[in-house]
Protein backbone atom coordinates (compact mmCIF):
# COMPACT_ATOMS: atom_id res chain seq x y z
CA UNK A 1 0.00 0.00 0.00
CA UNK A 2 3.17 1.87 1.19
CA UNK A 3 4.68 1.82 -2.91
CA UNK A 4 1.52 2.54 -4.54
CA UNK A 5 0.87 5.94 -2.33
CA UNK A 6 4.45 6.66 -3.43
CA UNK A 7 3.30 6.26 -7.11
CA UNK A 8 -0.32 8.36 -6.85
CA UNK A 9 1.92 10.97 -5.61
CA UNK A 10 5.03 11.20 -7.97
CA UNK A 11 4.56 15.14 -9.11
CA UNK A 12 3.84 16.57 -12.88
CA UNK A 13 6.70 16.73 -14.90
CA UNK A 14 8.00 20.52 -14.53
CA UNK A 15 5.81 23.31 -17.01
CA UNK A 16 3.56 20.04 -17.25
CA UNK A 17 -0.18 20.64 -15.82
CA UNK A 18 -1.44 17.90 -13.51
CA UNK A 19 -3.18 15.21 -15.76
CA UNK A 20 -5.13 14.19 -12.86
CA UNK A 21 -7.17 17.20 -12.05
CA UNK A 22 -9.29 16.32 -14.99
CA UNK A 23 -10.35 13.21 -13.06
CA UNK A 24 -13.80 13.37 -10.65
CA UNK A 25 -12.98 13.38 -7.14
CA UNK A 26 -13.43 9.73 -5.60
CA UNK A 27 -15.77 11.17 -3.60
CA UNK A 28 -18.39 12.34 -5.93
CA UNK A 29 -18.53 8.88 -7.08
CA UNK A 30 -20.24 7.32 -3.95
CA UNK A 31 -19.64 3.51 -3.20
CA UNK A 32 -16.80 3.51 -5.78
CA UNK A 33 -12.88 3.05 -4.78
CA UNK A 34 -9.89 2.47 -6.74
CA UNK A 35 -8.56 -0.62 -8.13
CA UNK A 36 -5.52 0.41 -9.53
CA UNK A 37 -4.86 4.01 -8.47
CA UNK A 38 -4.17 6.76 -10.95
CA UNK A 39 -1.00 6.59 -12.36
CA UNK A 40 0.71 9.33 -15.41
CA UNK A 41 2.73 8.03 -18.06
CA UNK A 42 4.95 10.92 -19.81
CA UNK A 43 7.37 11.02 -22.11
CA UNK A 44 8.77 7.75 -23.44
CA UNK A 45 6.88 6.23 -20.16
CA UNK A 46 3.78 5.32 -22.53
CA UNK A 47 5.91 2.20 -23.55
CA UNK A 48 5.46 0.95 -19.85
CA UNK A 49 1.42 1.14 -20.43
CA UNK A 50 1.04 0.35 -23.80
CA UNK A 51 4.10 -1.60 -25.22
CA UNK A 52 4.19 -2.15 -28.91
CA UNK A 53 1.51 0.39 -29.19
CA UNK A 54 2.52 3.37 -28.29
CA UNK A 55 4.54 4.93 -31.69
CA UNK A 56 1.23 6.23 -33.16
CA UNK A 57 0.67 8.19 -29.83
CA UNK A 58 4.06 10.14 -30.32
CA UNK A 59 3.34 9.90 -33.89
CA UNK A 60 0.63 12.39 -33.74
CA UNK A 61 2.30 13.98 -30.54
CA UNK A 62 1.80 12.69 -27.05
CA UNK A 63 2.10 14.24 -23.75
CA UNK A 64 0.85 12.12 -21.22
CA UNK A 65 -1.66 9.65 -19.99
CA UNK A 66 -3.83 9.28 -16.45
CA UNK A 67 -4.51 5.31 -16.36
CA UNK A 68 -6.59 3.61 -13.43
CA UNK A 69 -9.34 1.29 -12.79
CA UNK A 70 -12.20 1.74 -10.18
CA UNK A 71 -14.50 -0.96 -8.55
CA UNK A 72 -18.00 0.45 -8.89
CA UNK A 73 -20.81 -0.49 -5.89
CA UNK A 74 -21.52 -3.95 -7.54
CA UNK A 75 -17.86 -4.46 -7.91
CA UNK A 76 -17.80 -3.96 -11.84
CA UNK A 77 -13.94 -3.18 -12.92
CA UNK A 78 -14.06 -0.16 -14.81
CA UNK A 79 -10.79 1.32 -16.70
CA UNK A 80 -9.98 4.78 -17.37
CA UNK A 81 -7.20 6.07 -19.57
CA UNK A 82 -7.10 9.49 -20.53
CA UNK A 83 -4.76 10.77 -23.13
CA UNK A 84 -3.24 14.11 -23.02
CA UNK A 85 -1.76 15.16 -26.69
CA UNK A 86 0.34 17.80 -27.75
CA UNK A 87 -2.99 19.73 -29.37
CA UNK A 88 -6.54 19.07 -30.00
CA UNK A 89 -5.05 18.15 -33.85
CA UNK A 90 -3.46 14.97 -32.19
CA UNK A 91 -6.19 14.23 -29.96
CA UNK A 92 -9.06 14.24 -32.74
CA UNK A 93 -6.57 12.04 -34.77
CA UNK A 94 -6.07 9.86 -32.16
CA UNK A 95 -9.70 9.51 -31.59
CA UNK A 96 -10.54 9.14 -35.15
CA UNK A 97 -7.90 6.63 -35.89
CA UNK A 98 -9.01 4.13 -33.11
CA UNK A 99 -12.30 4.34 -33.37
CA UNK A 100 -12.84 3.94 -36.94
CA UNK A 101 -15.07 0.71 -36.31
CA UNK A 102 -17.41 2.31 -34.04
CA UNK A 103 -20.34 4.62 -34.49
CA UNK A 104 -19.32 8.23 -33.63
CA UNK A 105 -21.77 10.88 -31.91
CA UNK A 106 -22.21 14.35 -29.73
CA UNK A 107 -22.89 12.85 -26.86
CA UNK A 108 -19.70 13.73 -25.26
CA UNK A 109 -16.86 16.50 -25.89
CA UNK A 110 -16.44 17.29 -29.51
CA UNK A 111 -17.22 13.55 -30.56
CA UNK A 112 -17.22 10.59 -29.09
CA UNK A 113 -18.21 6.56 -29.47
CA UNK A 114 -20.92 4.84 -27.12
CA UNK A 115 -20.97 1.15 -27.17
CA UNK A 116 -22.43 -0.95 -24.08
CA UNK A 117 -19.15 -1.40 -22.79
CA UNK A 118 -17.58 1.48 -23.63
CA UNK A 119 -17.04 5.25 -23.90
CA UNK A 120 -14.22 7.15 -26.00
CA UNK A 121 -14.54 10.74 -26.66
CA UNK A 122 -12.35 13.72 -28.15
CA UNK A 123 -12.30 17.08 -26.22
CA UNK A 124 -9.50 19.65 -26.02
CA UNK A 125 -6.44 18.33 -26.14
CA UNK A 126 -7.80 15.26 -24.43
CA UNK A 127 -8.48 11.56 -26.28
CA UNK A 128 -10.58 9.40 -23.49
CA UNK A 129 -11.14 5.95 -22.98
CA UNK A 130 -13.57 4.35 -20.56
CA UNK A 131 -14.27 0.55 -20.51
CA UNK A 132 -15.60 -2.23 -18.06
CA UNK A 133 -15.64 -5.78 -17.42
CA UNK A 134 -17.08 -7.81 -14.70
CA UNK A 135 -17.67 -11.22 -13.45
CA UNK A 136 -19.99 -10.36 -10.76
CA UNK A 137 -22.81 -9.66 -13.12
CA UNK A 138 -24.66 -8.30 -16.30
CA UNK A 139 -25.43 -4.79 -15.68
CA UNK A 140 -24.47 -2.28 -17.83
CA UNK A 141 -22.34 0.22 -14.71
CA UNK A 142 -23.20 3.78 -14.92
CA UNK A 143 -20.31 4.98 -17.20
CA UNK A 144 -22.27 7.47 -18.92
CA UNK A 145 -22.32 9.58 -15.12
CA UNK A 146 -17.58 9.08 -15.13
CA UNK A 147 -17.52 10.26 -18.67
CA UNK A 148 -19.74 13.57 -18.63
CA UNK A 149 -17.77 14.65 -15.08
CA UNK A 150 -14.29 13.96 -16.97
CA UNK A 151 -16.03 15.54 -20.08
CA UNK A 152 -17.22 18.43 -17.75
CA UNK A 153 -13.48 19.07 -15.76
CA UNK A 154 -11.96 19.73 -19.60
CA UNK A 155 -12.74 23.37 -19.95
CA UNK A 156 -11.49 24.09 -23.42
CA UNK A 157 -13.44 22.44 -26.67
CA UNK A 158 -10.80 22.68 -29.29
CA UNK A 159 -11.10 23.25 -32.48
CA UNK A 160 -11.11 20.30 -35.41
CA UNK A 161 -8.15 20.01 -37.18
CA UNK A 162 -7.58 22.72 -40.46
CA UNK A 163 -7.99 19.86 -43.24
CA UNK A 164 -10.85 18.59 -41.91
CA UNK A 165 -12.95 21.91 -41.53
CA UNK A 166 -11.98 23.24 -45.01
CA UNK A 167 -13.17 19.48 -46.53
CA UNK A 168 -16.06 19.79 -44.67
CA UNK A 169 -15.52 16.20 -43.09
CA UNK A 170 -16.55 17.67 -39.68
CA UNK A 171 -19.93 15.25 -40.08
CA UNK A 172 -19.74 12.29 -37.36
CA UNK A 173 -21.47 10.26 -39.87
CA UNK A 174 -18.40 10.42 -42.38
CA UNK A 175 -15.70 9.31 -39.53
CA UNK A 176 -12.86 11.33 -41.13
CA UNK A 177 -9.84 10.41 -39.78
CA UNK A 178 -7.08 12.89 -39.45
CA UNK A 179 -3.46 11.73 -40.07
CA UNK A 180 0.14 12.60 -39.34
CA UNK A 181 2.39 10.35 -40.77
CA UNK A 182 2.69 6.93 -42.53
CA UNK A 183 2.06 5.25 -39.13
CA UNK A 184 -1.51 6.40 -38.77
CA UNK A 185 -2.03 5.79 -43.05
CA UNK A 186 -1.01 1.98 -42.90
CA UNK A 187 -3.70 1.61 -40.11
CA UNK A 188 -6.12 3.27 -42.56
CA UNK A 189 -4.84 1.33 -45.81
CA UNK A 190 -1.40 0.02 -45.86
CA UNK A 191 0.92 1.06 -49.31
CA UNK A 192 4.28 0.26 -47.23
CA UNK A 193 5.73 0.30 -44.42
CA UNK A 194 8.48 3.36 -45.87
CA UNK A 195 6.41 6.60 -45.50
CA UNK A 196 6.21 6.65 -49.61
CA UNK A 197 3.77 10.13 -49.47
CA UNK A 198 5.85 11.83 -46.71
CA UNK A 199 3.28 12.65 -44.78
CA UNK A 200 3.15 15.41 -42.12
CA UNK A 201 -0.53 16.09 -42.44
CA UNK A 202 -3.65 14.54 -44.23
CA UNK A 203 -7.33 13.03 -44.13
CA UNK A 204 -8.63 10.01 -44.96
CA UNK A 205 -12.29 8.99 -45.16
CA UNK A 206 -14.13 5.36 -45.83
CA UNK A 207 -16.71 5.98 -47.79
CA UNK A 208 -18.07 2.15 -48.82
CA UNK A 209 -17.55 1.35 -52.01
CA UNK A 210 -13.83 3.38 -52.33
CA UNK A 211 -11.33 4.84 -50.13
CA UNK A 212 -10.41 8.53 -50.24
CA UNK A 213 -7.12 9.87 -48.81
CA UNK A 214 -6.10 13.80 -49.02
CA UNK A 215 -2.35 14.63 -48.22
CA UNK A 216 -1.27 18.24 -48.33
CA UNK A 217 2.18 19.74 -48.50
CA UNK A 218 4.06 22.96 -48.30
CA UNK A 219 4.07 23.89 -51.59
CA UNK A 220 3.28 22.57 -54.62
CA UNK A 221 6.59 21.61 -56.02
CA UNK A 222 6.89 19.50 -53.01
CA UNK A 223 3.79 17.48 -53.80
CA UNK A 224 5.10 17.24 -57.42
CA UNK A 225 8.31 15.88 -55.79
CA UNK A 226 6.61 13.22 -53.54
CA UNK A 227 4.39 12.34 -56.63
CA UNK A 228 7.27 11.71 -59.05
CA UNK A 229 9.43 9.89 -55.70
CA UNK A 230 6.23 7.95 -54.71
CA UNK A 231 5.35 6.40 -58.14
CA UNK A 232 8.74 5.25 -58.42
CA UNK A 233 8.68 3.34 -55.16
CA UNK A 234 4.99 1.86 -56.22
CA UNK A 235 6.78 0.61 -59.24
CA UNK A 236 8.96 -1.32 -57.68
CA UNK A 237 6.75 -2.51 -55.01
CA UNK A 238 5.70 -6.29 -55.76
CA UNK A 239 2.67 -5.20 -53.80
CA UNK A 240 1.71 -3.53 -56.72
CA UNK A 241 0.85 -3.99 -60.64
CA UNK A 242 -0.12 -2.22 -63.78
CA UNK A 243 1.29 1.09 -62.91
CA UNK A 244 0.66 4.04 -65.45
CA UNK A 245 1.07 7.30 -66.24
CA UNK A 246 -2.62 9.41 -66.13
CA UNK A 247 -3.27 12.97 -66.03
CA UNK A 248 -1.22 14.64 -63.20
CA UNK A 249 -0.55 11.28 -61.72
CA UNK A 250 -0.89 7.57 -62.36
CA UNK A 251 -2.89 4.73 -61.39
CA UNK A 252 -2.12 0.99 -60.31
CA UNK A 253 -3.63 -2.01 -58.78
CA UNK A 254 -3.07 -3.55 -55.27
CA UNK A 255 -2.35 -7.42 -54.65
CA UNK A 256 -5.92 -7.57 -54.03
CA UNK A 257 -6.64 -6.26 -57.30
CA UNK A 258 -8.46 -2.62 -55.91
CA UNK A 259 -7.92 -0.19 -58.39
CA UNK A 260 -5.78 3.05 -57.47
CA UNK A 261 -6.01 6.68 -58.70
CA UNK A 262 -3.17 8.85 -57.45
CA UNK A 263 -3.32 12.54 -58.75
CA UNK A 264 -1.07 16.07 -57.72
CA UNK A 265 -3.75 18.78 -56.90
CA UNK A 266 -2.52 22.03 -56.37
CA UNK A 267 -0.24 21.54 -53.07
CA UNK A 268 -2.03 18.27 -52.31
CA UNK A 269 -1.67 14.55 -53.18
CA UNK A 270 -5.02 12.96 -54.02
CA UNK A 271 -5.54 9.59 -53.64
CA UNK A 272 -8.57 6.89 -54.29
CA UNK A 273 -8.58 3.30 -53.58
CA UNK A 274 -12.02 1.62 -55.76
CA UNK A 275 -12.70 -1.65 -53.38
CA UNK A 276 -15.07 -2.81 -55.73
CA UNK A 277 -14.61 -4.23 -58.98
CA UNK A 278 -15.23 -2.12 -62.41
CA UNK A 279 -15.55 1.12 -59.98
CA UNK A 280 -14.60 4.43 -61.72
CA UNK A 281 -12.69 6.50 -59.60
CA UNK A 282 -12.78 9.81 -62.06
CA UNK A 283 -16.10 11.09 -60.66
CA UNK A 284 -14.84 11.04 -56.51
CA UNK A 285 -11.26 12.37 -57.54
CA UNK A 286 -12.79 15.13 -59.61
CA UNK A 287 -15.13 15.95 -56.93
CA UNK A 288 -12.39 16.18 -54.06
CA UNK A 289 -10.17 18.36 -57.14
CA UNK A 290 -13.42 20.75 -57.14
CA UNK A 291 -13.04 21.14 -53.22
CA UNK A 292 -9.58 21.92 -53.58
CA UNK A 293 -10.08 24.65 -56.21
CA UNK A 294 -12.42 26.69 -53.50
CA UNK A 295 -9.69 26.16 -50.83
CA UNK A 296 -8.18 30.12 -50.16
Amino acid sequence: MIALMVLVLIPPALGQKDIRSVLPALESLEGWEFNKAPKVYAGDKLFDLINGGADIYYEYGFAQVVSMTYNDPAHTVILVEIYEMSDPSAAYGIFSLMQQTGEWCKTYGNVSAVRNDYIAFWKGNYYVNISWSSRQHKDIPPLTKLAKMICDNIKVDGKFPYLVEVFQAIDTGKKTVFIRGNLALSNFYYFDFRDLFEIREGIACASGDHHRIVIKYDDVAAAQAVLISSRQSILANKRFSDVAMSFQGYTCKDNKGNRILVRQVDRFLVIIVGLVPKLSLVPYMDEIMQKIEKLP
